[in-house]
């Protein structure tokens, strides 16, 4: 029975191409042996289509398997292409060369032995262990794309900037809906006192412990101190310890709007901080997790003491 097996984080460490040279008789039939040991089968050779060039970020579709049984990556399931930095490769018969020179539209057959490619090409002590190192790595791969470093950079400076004009737009309609009327300060945290505090102040270099519920505009909990929180949203972990979490303030260890946010309070004190993501995470939270790119957050908190 197929596996379906991501081998060695295949996404990054595909990060060069190749050189064609003249193609010589190959032991597989309609292959060439265009280096030694590095065979391949061209589908569709779309000469019109733009060359990849040295240094251009290559996105590809691509199913990876062992001697044609064992499937070790399938774009077509995960959704997601295979993208790389194209360069030479590092031997005749490099696996990461095979790229380098065709063109975008260009689908091919590529076969090259496991050993070569896990050990000599993308630097592994050895073969995973369940790969023979006799047997023969498959690939079909499809060229979608080949764009300049600059081009691509371009790219994301324009998707980011969308991304930032929704995400203002979802906060605007969101302070409406709630009538908050509070202003944001320079950096555009909106802070809304609840109780004020009587204790000490908080003070940038000072350890500080903080209660607190993390949730988006659409009220998703994704975070909180509290147990009885955790519990009534669904977050509960029996692992975890429930306490007020302690940090140094003003030290860079949490993220602006709440280095910003907790300096605002005294002890006993309360609020609800409304970050953006340009004082919380960004376009960069943690992969896989509830808080996704350009997402405002906002946060009740409590400080509970002020260390001296």
């Amino acid at each position: 029975m197929k596996r379906v097996i991501f081998g060695l984080g295949l996404v990054t460490i595909l990060s060069v191409l190749f050189a064609c040279n003249k193609a010589i008789t190959s032991k597989y039939p309609g292959y060439d042996e265009v280096e030694t040991g590095l065979f391949i089968k061209y589908h569709v050779k779309n000469d019109t289509g733009k060359m990849v060039q040295v240094g251009d970020i290559v996105s590809m579709s691509m199913i990876y398997n062992i001697d044609q049984d064992s499937v070790l990556l399938d774009t077509r399931e995960t959704g997601m292409p295979v993208k790389l930095r194209a360069d030479t490769g590092k031997f005749e018969g490099d696996m990461f060369g095979a790229f380098l020179g065709m063109h975008v539209g260009d689908s091919a057959s590529i076969i090259v032995n496991a050993d070569t490619f896990y050990i000599k090409s993308a630097g592994a002590p050895e073969s995973p262990y369940f790969v023979d190192s006799t047997s023969m790595l498959y690939f079909e791969v499809k060229i979608l794309e080949a764009i300049s470093e600059a081009e691509l950079m371009a790219q994301q400076q324009q998707q980011n900037a969308a991304q930032a004009s929704k995400e203002m737009e979802a906060l605007q309609n969101y302070l409406a809906e709630n009538n908050i009327t509070e202003q944001p300060t320079e950096s555009g945290l909106i802070f809304i006192s609840k109780k004020k505090g009587t204790g000490k102040k908080a003070v940038a270099g000072k350890n500080v412990k903080v209660n607190y519920e993390g949730r988006l505009l659409d009220g998703t909990y994704f975070d909180t101190s509290v147990e009885e929180v955790a519990k009534a949203q669904g977050l509960y972990n029996e692992g975890r310890t429930y306490a007020p979490f302690e940090f140094g303030l003003g030290q860079g260890q949490v993220i602006r709007g709440w280095d910003e946010g907790i300096a605002m309070l005294s002890e006993g004190g309360k609020a609800t901080l409304i970050i953006p993501s340009s004082i919380g995470y960004g376009a960069n939270p943690r992969p896989g997790g509830v808080i996704k790119p350009f997402n405002t957050l906002i946060f009740e908190v409590e400080l509970v003491e002020v260390l001296d």
